[in-house]
């Protein structure tokens, strides 16, 4: 292996990016980070070595840009994904174009491997277009020789937009919606355990062409998230079920506005818990224990207490 170790990481600056490239410092890795808006990114913890970062305006979906990009990469960490889809920047440009560049350029740039991040759900039957094109995703880089697919449940930390997005929404609103009834289940795993495992699965000898699902100890379905939400910041809010259906005709409309807080095809995915299968969880390979999720969301959530500091 040479003596300076090139990681990029396309979507580098974003939530989980952030992280990776920290705990990727600390390893003494030079780190590309690939992004349309890498000049956001913002350092958390590490202080690194003159010259170990590197940031770069691209796109995945712009295959030269990306074939230069990543020149001289051992290994691509792929966190590009989207939420909402949109004309300019659909699902299947970013998650299914997306992933042929990028197995396209890394074999002509002779990488090692590829880790893509993609996420429980990911399925050829669904009507939901997110987990569609993640699967398509994921059949295109097992086009590559050597790959790791990782398939996370929510993934919350202090920059999340999830917890974070029910906290503050809690502010203001003396109703928060729990579309079907809020009984989804979900295994929540705190960014910084997320990104260990991935490095701990990453670094596994003679371990390769996986997929891999993650998520924390304890299942929870949306309500009692929600619930614990309140009870952290002292409000009471009234929780108003709303049935699948419904909630799809309420989504239609609020899916136009200029920031959506739900579409359609969220719905359609809320119908199915989002919680690892025996088959693959990360367990099966590697031995770890993810922080408690009750204790590090009271941590999290200090800050929107009365008295507790500047709001997220």
């Amino acid at each position: 292996m040479r003596e300076k170790k090139i990681v990029s990481i396309i979507g580098g600056n974003g939530f989980i990016g952030k992280y990776l490239v920290n705990n990727l410092t600390k390893r003494n890795f030079y780190v590309n980070i690939i992004s349309r808006n890498p000049h956001t990114y913002k350092k958390i913890q590490v202080q690194p070595k003159l010259g170990q970062i590197s940031l770069k305006s691209c796109d995945i979906k712009d295959r030269s840009k990306l074939l230069l990009a990543t020149k001289g990469s051992e290994y691509v960490f792929n966190l590009t994904g989207l939420l909402i889809d949109k004309k300019k920047n659909s699902f299947n440009n970013v998650h299914v174009l997306g992933t042929e560049n990028l197995v396209s350029v890394a074999k002509e740039n002779k990488v090692k491997r590829i880790i893509h991040l993609s996420a429980i759900g990911a399925a050829k039957d669904t009507l939901s277009k997110y987990s569609l094109t993640k699967y398509l995703g994921e059949s295109n880089i097992k086009q590559f020789q050597d790959y790791l697919i990782i398939r996370p449940s929510i993934v919350y930390g202090d920059e999340d937009n999830f917890i974070n997005l029910f906290a503050k929404m809690s502010q203001f609103s003396p109703i928060l919606p729990l579309v079907g009834g809020g009984q989804t289940k979900f295994q929540p795993i705190w960014v910084e355990d997320l990104v260990k495992i991935i490095m701990l699965l990453s670094e596994k000898s003679n371990f390769k062409n996986k997929i891999v699902e993650i998520g924390g100890n304890q299942l929870v379905t949306f309500e009692q998230i929600i619930k614990f939400i309140l009870k952290e910041i002292g409000l009471k809010r009234y929780l108003l079920k709303i049935p699948f259906s419904q909630a799809k005709k309420i989504a239609f409309f609020l899916e136009k506005m200029p920031k959506s807080i739900l579409t359609r095809d969220q719905v359609e995915m809320l119908k199915k818990n989002n919680i690892m299968s025996k088959k693959n969880s990360y367990k099966n390979f590697i031995n770890y224990n993810p922080q408690d999720l009750y204790e590090m969301l009271a941590r999290q959530l200090i800050l929107y207490k009365k008295g507790g500091g500047h709001y997220l």
